[in-house]
Protein backbone atom coordinates (compact mmCIF):
# COMPACT_ATOMS: atom_id res chain seq x y z
CA UNK A 1 0.00 0.00 0.00
CA UNK A 2 1.57 2.82 -1.39
CA UNK A 3 0.56 6.78 0.23
CA UNK A 4 0.45 9.70 -1.49
CA UNK A 5 2.69 12.35 -1.72
CA UNK A 6 0.97 15.15 0.44
CA UNK A 7 2.68 17.91 -1.83
CA UNK A 8 1.23 16.60 -5.18
CA UNK A 9 -1.65 17.99 -6.80
CA UNK A 10 -4.84 16.34 -7.22
CA UNK A 11 -5.11 15.67 -11.10
CA UNK A 12 -9.04 17.12 -11.24
CA UNK A 13 -9.86 19.76 -9.52
CA UNK A 14 -13.84 19.50 -9.91
CA UNK A 15 -13.68 16.32 -7.66
CA UNK A 16 -17.47 16.52 -6.28
CA UNK A 17 -19.77 18.37 -9.46
CA UNK A 18 -22.63 18.20 -6.66
CA UNK A 19 -20.53 20.79 -3.84
CA UNK A 20 -18.41 22.05 -6.02
CA UNK A 21 -21.16 22.85 -8.65
CA UNK A 22 -23.29 24.23 -6.11
CA UNK A 23 -20.58 26.01 -4.73
CA UNK A 24 -19.81 27.34 -8.60
CA UNK A 25 -23.60 28.37 -9.23
CA UNK A 26 -23.73 30.28 -5.91
CA UNK A 27 -20.64 31.90 -6.81
CA UNK A 28 -22.17 32.61 -9.99
CA UNK A 29 -25.44 34.05 -8.73
CA UNK A 30 -24.08 36.23 -6.53
CA UNK A 31 -21.63 37.69 -8.93
CA UNK A 32 -25.00 38.22 -11.05
CA UNK A 33 -26.98 40.08 -8.45
CA UNK A 34 -23.83 42.32 -6.88
CA UNK A 35 -23.57 43.93 -11.49
CA UNK A 36 -26.92 44.23 -11.11
CA UNK A 37 -27.53 46.32 -8.42
CA UNK A 38 -24.23 47.82 -9.15
CA UNK A 39 -25.60 48.49 -12.72
CA UNK A 40 -28.95 49.93 -10.85
CA UNK A 41 -27.06 52.13 -8.91
CA UNK A 42 -24.89 53.62 -11.58
CA UNK A 43 -27.64 54.15 -13.18
CA UNK A 44 -29.92 55.53 -10.48
CA UNK A 45 -26.28 58.12 -9.65
CA UNK A 46 -26.31 58.80 -13.25
CA UNK A 47 -29.47 59.81 -13.46
CA UNK A 48 -30.15 61.90 -10.49
CA UNK A 49 -26.66 64.23 -11.29
CA UNK A 50 -29.23 65.37 -14.06
CA UNK A 51 -33.01 64.08 -13.41
CA UNK A 52 -34.25 66.19 -16.85
CA UNK A 53 -31.99 64.06 -19.06
CA UNK A 54 -33.71 61.63 -21.62
CA UNK A 55 -33.39 58.51 -19.59
CA UNK A 56 -31.34 57.04 -23.33
CA UNK A 57 -28.41 60.15 -22.86
CA UNK A 58 -28.42 58.81 -19.29
CA UNK A 59 -27.67 55.39 -20.18
CA UNK A 60 -24.74 56.46 -22.45
CA UNK A 61 -23.34 58.40 -19.78
CA UNK A 62 -23.47 55.55 -17.70
CA UNK A 63 -21.77 53.41 -20.30
CA UNK A 64 -19.20 55.80 -20.98
CA UNK A 65 -18.44 56.44 -17.39
CA UNK A 66 -18.93 53.14 -15.70
CA UNK A 67 -18.12 50.97 -18.42
CA UNK A 68 -14.11 50.19 -17.44
CA UNK A 69 -15.39 49.00 -13.93
CA UNK A 70 -18.09 46.63 -15.54
CA UNK A 71 -15.52 45.27 -17.84
CA UNK A 72 -13.21 44.70 -15.07
CA UNK A 73 -15.78 42.78 -13.03
CA UNK A 74 -16.31 40.39 -16.13
CA UNK A 75 -12.83 39.81 -17.03
CA UNK A 76 -12.55 39.24 -12.92
CA UNK A 77 -15.09 36.79 -13.13
CA UNK A 78 -13.36 33.50 -14.45
CA UNK A 79 -10.53 34.03 -11.93
CA UNK A 80 -13.56 34.19 -9.14
CA UNK A 81 -14.76 31.06 -10.43
CA UNK A 82 -11.51 29.36 -11.10
CA UNK A 83 -10.14 30.30 -7.33
CA UNK A 84 -13.39 29.27 -5.82
CA UNK A 85 -12.94 25.63 -7.61
CA UNK A 86 -9.36 25.27 -6.14
CA UNK A 87 -10.38 26.50 -2.88
CA UNK A 88 -13.26 24.17 -2.62
CA UNK A 89 -10.92 21.11 -3.91
CA UNK A 90 -9.10 21.69 -0.38
CA UNK A 91 -12.37 20.14 1.18
CA UNK A 92 -13.77 18.60 -1.98
CA UNK A 93 -11.34 16.07 -2.20
CA UNK A 94 -11.20 15.07 1.32
CA UNK A 95 -14.62 14.50 1.62
CA UNK A 96 -14.42 12.10 -1.33
CA UNK A 97 -11.72 10.17 -0.01
CA UNK A 98 -13.79 10.07 3.07
CA UNK A 99 -16.68 8.71 1.33
CA UNK A 100 -14.60 6.06 -0.20
CA UNK A 101 -12.54 4.96 3.07
CA UNK A 102 -15.91 4.76 5.14
CA UNK A 103 -17.80 2.91 2.46
CA UNK A 104 -14.88 0.41 2.29
CA UNK A 105 -15.31 -0.10 6.54
CA UNK A 106 -18.82 -0.55 5.78
CA UNK A 107 -18.29 -3.19 3.40
CA UNK A 108 -15.99 -5.49 5.76
CA UNK A 109 -12.72 -3.94 3.63
CA UNK A 110 -9.76 -2.44 4.91
CA UNK A 111 -9.19 0.87 3.54
CA UNK A 112 -6.20 2.60 2.37
CA UNK A 113 -4.54 4.67 4.76
CA UNK A 114 -5.50 8.34 3.74
CA UNK A 115 -3.08 11.05 3.98
CA UNK A 116 -3.93 14.47 2.49
CA UNK A 117 -1.90 17.74 0.96
CA UNK A 118 -0.25 20.22 3.13
CA UNK A 119 -2.89 22.24 2.48
CA UNK A 120 -6.15 20.31 2.29
CA UNK A 121 -8.84 20.53 4.93
CA UNK A 122 -9.64 17.99 7.73
CA UNK A 123 -6.01 16.35 8.18
CA UNK A 124 -6.65 15.57 11.69
CA UNK A 125 -9.53 13.65 10.72
CA UNK A 126 -7.75 11.86 8.31
CA UNK A 127 -5.27 10.59 11.21
CA UNK A 128 -8.58 10.15 13.33
CA UNK A 129 -9.93 7.65 10.76
CA UNK A 130 -7.04 5.43 9.85
CA UNK A 131 -6.72 5.12 13.77
CA UNK A 132 -10.05 3.56 13.40
CA UNK A 133 -9.68 1.39 10.32
CA UNK A 134 -6.13 0.07 12.08
CA UNK A 135 -8.42 -0.59 14.99
CA UNK A 136 -11.24 -2.37 13.54
CA UNK A 137 -8.57 -4.50 11.61
CA UNK A 138 -6.94 -5.37 14.65
CA UNK A 139 -10.04 -6.24 16.55
CA UNK A 140 -11.23 -8.23 12.97
CA UNK A 141 -7.20 -10.02 13.37
CA UNK A 142 -7.91 -10.62 16.77
CA UNK A 143 -11.26 -12.40 16.51
CA UNK A 144 -9.62 -14.81 13.91
CA UNK A 145 -6.62 -15.90 15.84
CA UNK A 146 -8.68 -17.15 18.78
CA UNK A 147 -11.36 -18.48 16.32
CA UNK A 148 -8.58 -20.39 14.97
CA UNK A 149 -7.02 -20.91 18.07
CA UNK A 150 -10.57 -22.46 19.58
CA UNK A 151 -10.59 -24.61 16.40
CA UNK A 152 -6.69 -25.87 16.89
CA UNK A 153 -7.97 -26.92 20.25
CA UNK A 154 -10.76 -28.85 19.63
Amino acid sequence: MTKPNPTNNRKRKFVDPEVQGALTRRLLLHWFAFAGVAALITLGMQWMSDPFVPFREVLVGAWWTYSPVFLVLGCMLPLFVVDSIKLSNRFAGPLVRFRKAISDLADGQTPESIEFRNSDFWREMAGDLNRVAARLEAVERDGVERKSATLVEA
